[in-house]
Order: structure tokens, then C-alpha cells, then sequence
């Protein structure tokens, strides 16, 4: 399993929305891409893949922009990866839960089983989780 760009600035996307999300105001894609560091126009090509998925939705106009359009904690990182990633597993081909006899059977089980624990870890962490702890470890100053 290799997470791309694509897959990476799409998530960071989703998270930064997630930070915004109770304050229900509209957030444009320059803000997102100054925030994490991100090309801004390839962000904008992957909002428009995000939209279409059901991840978040736009708004026109002056103060227009992207909102997640579920809950953060209803959005899952497995199910974001999967759509601009496609599959998760770690060896192409690997769709189905291998026989326990043949050439190289051992190792296709293992990879399985270390498939299945990546895919158990990012389908029980949400996007909102991610921002949580965004938010835990922003610095704060005191005067």
C-alpha cells in the first residue's frame, strides 16, 4: 500500500475542513492549500474528485467555497483513500483471501493479513478523529 499525493492532499483536505466544520462557513481552496502546504491547483482538481464523491460540497459566489458535506467522524480514512486511491492492498491482484496451498501461498497470506491490519486501522480512524488531534497539538501563545 502506497498513498500517493493524490491521496495524501485529499485527505489533509477533508482534515482541514473538519477544523472548520462547526463554524459551517464555506472555505476556499487557496485557504486549504496555504494551510497545508499544498499546490493549490492540484488541490482544486482533487476537491472536484472529493465533490463528486460525496465528500464535501461547494458553494458559489463570492464567499464561496467547500464544506464537508457528512459528518467528520462519519468520513472514515479508508473509505476517503479508497476513492482516490482505488485499492488498498499492498500487492496488486490481491482481491480475495488466499488458498492455503500452491506456489507462494505463505506469502500471499501474509499479505493478506497485513492488508487486513492497515485496512482495520484506517477504517477505524475518521476524518474527524484526525482533526481532533490537529487540533490538540496547535500551539497556542500566552502573553
Amino acid at each position: 500500500m502506497k498513498i500517493s499525493t493524490k491521496g495524501d492532499y485529499g485527505l489533509r483536505a477533508l482534515v482541514d475542513l473538519a477544523g472548520q466544520y462547526d463554524a459551517q462557513v464555506a472555505v476556499q481552496v487557496k485557504d486549504i492549500a496555504r494551510r497545508q502546504s499544498v499546490p493549490e491547483e492540484y488541490l482544486g482538481q482533487l476537491m472536484v474528485g472529493l465533490r463528486r464523491a460525496g465528500f464535501v460540497r461547494s458553494i458559489r459566489g463570492a464567499s464561496g467555497g467547500y464544506l464537508l458535506a457528512r459528518q467528520p467522524a462519519d468520513i472514515t480514512v479508508a473509505e476517503v483513500l479508497e476513492t482516490l486511491e482505488g485499492s488498498l492492498a499492498l500487492v496488486d491482484g490481491l482481491t480475495e483471501e488466499p488458498r492455503d496451498r500452491g506456489p507462494g501461498s505463505s506469502i500471499r497470506r501474509l499479505w493478506w493479513e497485513a492488508t487486513g491490519a492497515a485496512l482495520s486501522v484506517l477504517r477505524a480512524t475518521t476524518v474527524g478523529d484526525l482533526a481532533a488531534r490537529d487540533a490538540s497539538r496547535a500551539i497556542t501563545y500566552h502573553i
